[in-house]
């Protein structure tokens, strides 16, 4: 049975407390005023509810891990520049993104939250590198997404890395040999060992970039054939023919790198909460014959499509008029879809065609 921790006075000028494994059960204050502390280890208890604002400019060690955490301060770290170690694993706390204030650590040797409800992409490159310090990450057992910048794997400080057992895309960096990595497992890189990509699957991960890396296509968008099962992606003799991602509560922008899969025919991404400009690459590209972007956020003014081309663009800016060409067909273009969410946006799409179909019958048995 743990002890219960009271909420007793401590002097200002204590500059290490140390209760690792001491049983303490219950809160801590919610000002604890230890504008001196330099060093807290709390470790291995079971202390619950809020991890408390730590005015602690002198702080380089905190260690929280293995206890009942259930929330963060909202600055949480941006008072502790001086920190050193950071160690928070398996914390029972909300979804939450990656801690950016850690990057504002230059002095950080140690973070590890692994288990820690982490969400979200994984930082960009040029975060990454403001990490100059760091010895040791380890963040295995979360739910990041996204592609690992290939700076990480060329960090001198780095020597031990874990990301194991999350949702993350793209090329398996490549480490030094002196670095105890861990990062395959569990996660969806498109290959086991550092190698680029497919030319389509690459193509499609900057699309999913331009989203955000949302959950839903990280756990879908794995290895390296998209044509295996993707969600939303439907292939013609292995060449991605349709992308269908309607009202799956997309946010970001549009990536110009759709252009880069020259086999696209149709192109869904109506209901969802994409903001900005359709890119001009878009028209560019040669087997276009449907564009739906309704109901979406966009701006701007829309790229000069082929006239052949049915664009569907109501519910956006009123800059944005829909084009109306002879671009009308089905999602699947005679092969599979990948989902059951590509099938519903095959049965939409594929409308148009049966009433053409209908009509051309009808002319044709009147003029007989």
């Amino acid at each position: 049975m743990g002890m219960e921790m009271k909420h007793f006075k401590i002097p200002r000028r204590v500059t290490a407390i140390d209760l690792a494994g001491q049983g303490l059960a219950g809160t801590l204050p919610s000002s604890p005023g230890l504008t001196a502390l330099e060093s807290l280890e709390l470790q291995g208890n079971a202390l619950s509810g809020a991890v408390p604002p730590l005015r602690a400019p002198s702080l380089t060690r905190l260690s929280l891990e293995g206890n009942a955490f259930t929330s963060l301060p909202g600055d949480f770290l941006r008072a502790a520049p001086a920190l050193r170690s950071l160690s928070m694993d398996g914390l029972p706390l909300p979804p939450w993104p990656f801690p950016d204030a850690i990057f504002s650590c230059p002095s950080l040797r140690a973070f590890s939250a692994s288990n820690a409800s982490i969400t979200g992409r994984f930082p960009a490159a040029a975060v990454v590198a403001s990490l100059t310090s760091i010895r040791t990450l380890r963040l295995s057992h979360n739910n990041l997404t996204g592609v690992i910048p290939a700076s990480l794997g060329r960090m001198a400080s780095l020597a031990d890395i874990s990301l194991s057992y999350n949702h993350l895309q793209g090329p398996v960096p490549a480490f030094g040999p002196a670095v105890a990595a861990d990062v395959v497992a569990g996660n969806g890189f498109c290959l086991d060992e550092p190698g680029p990509c497919n030319a389509q699957v690459s193509a499609l991960l900057r699309v999913a970039e331009g989203f955000g890396y949302p959950l839903n296509l990280s756990r879908s968008w794995t290895g390296n054939d998209a044509c295996n099962g993707w969600l939303g992606v439907v292939c013609d003799a292995s060449v991605v023919t349709a992308l269908g991602l309607t009202n799956y509560n997309l946010s970001g922008t549009i990536s110009p790198a759709i252009a880069n899969l020259t086999g696209l025919r149709k192109l869904d991404l109506a209901g969802n909460r994409l903001t900005g400009e359709i890119p001009d690459a878009l028209a560019a590209l040669p087997n276009l014959v449907l564009v739906d972007v309704r109901n979406n956020r966009l701006t701007g003014k829309l790229p000069k499509f082929r006239a052949s081309v049915d664009v569907s663009a109501e519910g956006n800016s009123p800059s944005l008029r829909s084009h109306h060409g002879s671009g009308q067909g089905s999602l699947d273009d005679g092969s599979s879809p990948s989902s059951d969410s590509a099938a519903d946006a095959s049965s939409k799409l594929s409308a148009g065609t049966t009433v053409g179909i209908v009509v051309v019958v009808l002319v044709s048995w009147m003029g007989n």
